[in-house]
C-alpha cells in the first residue's frame, strides 16, 4: 500500500502523472529510459538534447539529464533554460572516476550554477580534465540509476531526500552514497530551508581540518587545528583567508571548532556582499535626511600631525568627508545606526578617500548573533586594554603560574618562560597578558585575553601566546617567508642572521602590518626592549582580580556603557554561513583604541600616551 507521510504526495499518485524528458549520454540514458518505463511514469522521451521547453507542461514534466562525463557545458545550458521556462530537473554526471547525482533543481532555489562555484571555490577546478576512466559495468550502471531513481521518486512526491539541499556521490564499488550540501553563493542569495553543513572537501567553505602536531619544544596538551577554506577569488571579486588557525587546550573538538569559527569570521569579514546597501555621503547629509549615524568625531583615528606627515597614507574623517556607509546596530540605544564602511571593509567606491583600515579587533562568529556579539567586544576591550599598556607601561605585577595552568605546559618549562599580567582597564574587566619566551632562539611571543575571570583569560592569552610561537618557527624559515610575502609584501626579505630591527625603519613607519611585527621580534636584540613590561616586577596575587560572572553580552556592555562608551555591532553574516547556522558580526566601541601596526599608530583622541613606540607589540 502506498502511504504517503504528513504533508507529502503518494508517489504512486504522482508518477503516473509526471512525464520525464531525458537527455544526455546513450550508456545512460538507454538503461534509464527502460527502468523509467517500467516504475510507470506517463511518459518517456529521450532527446539528444533539449532546447525548447515552451510547450511542456512545467506542472508535471521533469527533465532528467545523466552524462558519462562532466558535461559542466551542457548541464549549464540547460540549468538556464529550465530556469526561463520554469521546468524542473535532475542532473546526474560522471568526474573524476565519481558518479554524481543532483542536486535535484526547481527554478527559484538550487541550481547548476550553485554547484560550479561551489566546486571550483573548493577543490581543484573540477572542469579541468581528469585522467580517463574507464565505463561503468552494466551492474555498477543498474546500481547508480535504481538509486537516482529513488531519490527522483522521493523528490516528486515531497519525501525527504539529501538530493534537494545537494550533491550524492554514489559509488557503485563500495555500494555507499556521500552527500554534499550546496550551500548557496553570497553573491547570488536564496533561501534554505534547514542548515547545511558548514565543512565538506568538495563543496564546503571549510574544505578541510588537520590538527598540527606539537612542534619539538611546544606543549602537548594544546591542541592546534588548521582550517582550509574555499577560495572564493576563483568564482568571485573576494579575496578571502585560504587558511586560519584554532587552539584549545586538551581538547580537539573545541580546536577544531575553534578553527571553523576564525574561518567563518574571516570569510564573512573578508567582503561585503553586494546585495548590501551603501550609502555614501558625509555624515552632515544623513544627519540632514534624518539618517542616525556615528559621528566621525567620536572615532580614535589619526591625529592632525599624522595626517601631515609626508606620504601617510590616511585623509581625515570629518563631519562633512563623503564616504561609505553600512548599517549597523547600537546595543546601547537599540536602534539602528550607520557607521563608515571602511571601519568594517576594504571596499572603497571609486574615487573614494582611504580614511583607515579596517579595525582590527571585534570581528567574530558565533552560533548566535549574541554570541557573535559578545566575543567581537571581548576582543575589542582586550585590544584597546593592551594597546594602553603597551604604549604606556604601567607597573603592574606579575600572576602566580597557577596549578591548573602549570600542568598544561609542564613539558615546555625547560624551554619557554612564562609570565602572566593581569592588565587593569577603566571597565574592570578581566584581561590578561600571557608572555611566552623561547629560551633557546629568545622569541618573545603574547597572548592577550578578554574573559569573564582571569584564570579564563589567562588560559586563552596563554594558547595565543603559543600560537604566535608556531608563527614566528614559519616567519623563521626561509621557504615559509616567501610564501607568506607573495600576500603581504610589506615583510622584508629572509636573513639568516635574524637582524630584522636593521631591515626597519627606527620609527616603525614601514610596519604597516601586525606580521611586521612579529618578523621584528624575531631578531634576538627585540627582547632586550621590552624590560620595562617584564623584568623586575612585583607579584600580585589572584585574589582580589575583577570577574563577571557569566559569559553573556549584557555583563561586557553594562561595563562599558557605565564608562559613558556604546556598543555598536554590524551583522556581516553572508548568506551561505547563516545557512550553516553561524553568525558574524564587527562589534565597535567608538573611543576605543584597537590593536593596530606600529606604522600607523591611532593617536587622534589622546587615548594612548604620544611617545614613541619602543618596539611594535608581539601579538597573536
Amino acid at each position: 500500500m502506498c502511504r504517503p507521510r504528513l504533508g507529502q504526495r503518494r508517489w504512486c499518485d504522482i508518477i503516473p502523472e509526471t512525464t520525464v524528458l531525458l537527455t544526455g549520454s546513450p550508456a545512460l540514458t538507454v538503461p534509464l529510459a527502460e527502468l523509467l518505463a517500467a516504475h510507470g511514469y506517463t511518459g518517456v522521451e529521450t532527446v539528444p538534447s533539449v532546447h525548447d521547453l515552451s510547450e511542456v507542461d512545467t506542472a508535471n514534466t521533469v527533465v532528467l539529464a545523466a552524462f558519462d562525463h562532466p558535461a559542466y557545458v551542457e548541464l549549464t545550458a540547460l540549468d538556464v533554460l529550465c530556469a526561463e521556462t520554469g521546468v524542473r530537473w535532475l542532473p546526474l554526471r560522471r568526474e573524476h572516476g565519481r558518479v554524481i547525482a543532483g542536486p535535484a533543481i526547481t527554478p527559484g532555489g538550487i541550481d547548476f550554477a550553485d554547484v560550479v562555484a561551489r566546486r571550483r571555490s573548493a577543490a581543484p577546478d573540477p572542469q579541468k580534465p581528469g585522467t580517463p576512466q574507464p565505463a561503468m559495468s552494466p551492474g555498477d550502471v543498474r546500481w547508480v540509476l535504481a538509486h537516482l531513481l529513488a531519490h527522483l521518486e522521493r523528490w516528486l512526491s515531497g519525501g525527504r531526500t539529501a538530493i534537494t539541499t545537494g550533491e550524492i556521490d554514489l559509488d557503485p564499488a563500495d555500494l555507499t552514497e556521500l552527500r554534499h550540501p550546496i550551500l548557496p553563493v553570497p553573491d547570488r542569495a536564496r533561501s534554505v530551508a534547514a542548515p547545511a553543513p558548514l565543512v565538506d572537501d568538495r563543496t564546503g567553505i571549510v574544505t578541510g581540518i588537520s590538527e598540527v602536531p606539537p612542534a619539538p619544544g611546544m606543549p602537548a596538551r594544546l591542541r592546534v587545528c588548521v582550517a582550509d577554506v574555499a577560495d572564493m577569488r576563483r568564482v568571485t571579486n573576494w579575496p578571502n583567508d585560504r587558511q586560519v588557525v584554532g587552539t584549545s587546550w586538551h581538547d580537539f573538538d573545541l580546536a577544531r571548532q575553534a578553527a571553523i569559527g576564525e574561518a567563518v569570521k574571516r570569510y564573512c569579514g573578508s567582503w561585503l556582499a553586494p546585495d548590501r546597501e551603501v550609502r555614501f555621503g558625509s555624515y552632515e547629509q544623513l544627519a540632514r535626511y534624518g539618517v542616525p549615524a556615528l559621528d566621525p568625531r567620536r572615532l580614535n583615528l589619526y591625529s592632525a600631525g599624522q595626517y601631515r606627515s609626508p606620504g601617510f597614507p590616511f585623509a581625515p574623517l570629518t563631519t562633512d568627508s563623503d564616504c561609505s556607509w553600512v548599517e549597523g546596530f547600537s546595543h546601547t540605544t537599540g536602534e539602528p545606526v550607520w557607521v563608515p564602511a571602511f571601519l568594517v571593509s576594504r571596499e572603497r567606491q571609486a574615487g573614494e578617500a582611504r580614511f583607515a583600515d579596517p579595525l582590527s579587533a571585534g570581528l567574530a562568529g558565533g552560533t548566535s548573533g549574541e554570541h557573535a556579539v559578545t566575543s567581537g567586544l571581548e576582543e575589542v576591550l582586550e585590544g584597546d586594554t593592551t594597546m594602553r599598556w603597551w604604549a604606556n607601561p604601567p607597573r603592574l605585577g606579575r600572576l602566580p603560574i597557577p596549578a591548573g595552568i602549570r600542568s598544561l605546559i609542564a613539558d615546555t618549562a625547560d624551554g619557554h618562560e612564562v609570565t602572566l599580567l593581569p592588565l587593569d582597564n577603566e571597565f574592570d574587566v578581566p584581561v590578561v597578558a600571557a608572555a611566552v619566551l623561547d629560551r633557546v632562539t629568545r622569541r618573545l611571543s603574547f597572548g592577550f585575553a578578554a574573559r569573564p575571570d582571569a584564570l579564563g583569560a589567562a588560559r586563552r592569552a596563554l594558547a595565543d601566546g603559543f600560537r604566535l610561537q608556531h608563527t614566528y618557527r614559519i616567519l623563521d624559515s626561509e621557504r615559509g617567508l616567501s610564501a607568506l610575502r607573495r600576500e603581504h609584501g610589506d615583510l622584508k626579505p629572509y636573513r639568516a642572521d635574524r637582524r630584522y630591527l636593521d631591515s626597519y625603519r627606527d620609527d616603525f613607519a614601514d610596519v604597516t602590518d601586525l606580521l611586521c611585527q612579529h618578523q621584528i621580534h624575531l631578531d634576538p636584540r627585540a627582547g632586550g626592549r621590552v624590560a620595562p613590561w617584564l623584568r623586575a616586577l612585583p607579584d600580585r596575587p589572584w585574589d582580589g582580580l575583577p570577574a563577571l560572572g557569566e559569559r553573556r553580552l549584557k555583563a561586557y556592555q553594562d561595563r562599558v556603557e557605565a564608562r559613558g562608551f556604546e556598543v555598536i555591532s554590524v551583522d556581516l553574516t553572508t548568506c551561505d554561513v547563516a545557512a550553516a547556522g553561524y553568525h558574524v558580526a564587527h562589534t565597535l566601541v567608538p573611543g576605543l583604541v584597537p590593536p593596530f601596526p606600529a606604522g600607523f599608530p591611532l593617536r587622534g583622541k589622546g587615548r594612548l600616551a604620544a611617545r614613541d613606540l619602543v618596539l611594535p607589540l608581539p601579538r597573536a
